[in-house]
């Protein structure tokens, strides 16, 4: 892995994978070794690859977010259901290889990401880590790409004030990316909004944009190549065949 394309890009070294058997959510840990000054890990959840995967985006029933290893969730707080149940599955099976690696290593920080599918459930596993973790431990990051809305605003301000408080919450989009431009007004409809901070990025390049940046205009007045949902920051971010 040390010898590959993507090594030497990243730096980073995976640790473990792991898949829960119920929802076949499916993450990775690594190593960051492109950092001198601390000891950090990258959870990286994966996106949809299989029938499952797909059966999980669309139960978007809104239930009650009873199942996020809180205690005092308020009420009236609703999560997408199939969002809540792969992240409750995932961590399952990320707490234990993920929490001994901490211990051992004395882990300093540490990034939950993924794309799709993986960020709704990096944020939701971050939410687990952060309940699972004693006060004084350094807060998350959370860094997505083209993840969907999953919570109404009770929930939402709920994680980004109490549970993840002085944590990093980044959402990454652009406009041609099709899930995102032709889900917006199912999401509003349903009261879905973001966790954290949306920023708009470059499908092709690594540039993020500001507000006074002029943005490129889509060549089309809707979203429809699927492909452009897997290109983010010139990197694609889909499934790869063997």
């Amino acid at each position: 892995m040390q010898n590959s394309e993507y090594f030497e890009r990243s730096r980073l070294v995976p640790i473990v994978q792991v898949v829960d058997p119920v929802t076949e959510s499916g993450a990775t840990i690594f190593s960051d070794e492109s950092s001198n000054n601390s000891k950090r890990l990258i959870v990286a959840c994966r996106g949809s690859a299989n029938t499952k995967n797909f059966g999980t985006n669309l139960n978007f029933k809104l239930v009650p977010a009873n199942r996020l290893s809180q205690n005092s969730v308020p009420d009236g707080a609703l999560i997408h259901e199939g969002f809540q149940d792969a992240a409750v599955g995932l961590w399952k099976e990320l707490a234990n290889p993920l929490l001994s690696k901490i211990e051992e290593e004395g882990i300093e920080s540490i990034i939950f990401t993924g794309h799709s599918l993986g960020a709704a459930t990096a944020l939701l596993t971050s939410v687990h880590y952060s309940t699972a973790m004693s006060s004084s431990s350094s807060s998350p990051a959370i860094i997505t790409f083209g993840g969907p809305k999953f919570c109404n605003g009770v929930l939402a301000r709920y994680l980004r004030n109490d549970v993840l408080q002085g944590s990093a919450i980044l959402h990454f989009v652009h406009n041609r990316d099709p899930i995102l431009s032709n889900n917006q007004k199912l999401w509003k409809d349903l009261g879905f909004v973001d966790v954290g901070i949306e920023l708009e990025c470059d499908p092709n390049n690594p540039k993020v944009y500001s507000t006074n940046d002029e943005k490129p205009k889509s060549m089309f007045s809707m979203a429809w190549n699927i492909l452009d949902h897997c290109n983010y920051m010139g990197v694609f971010v889909g499934p790869r065949v063997a």
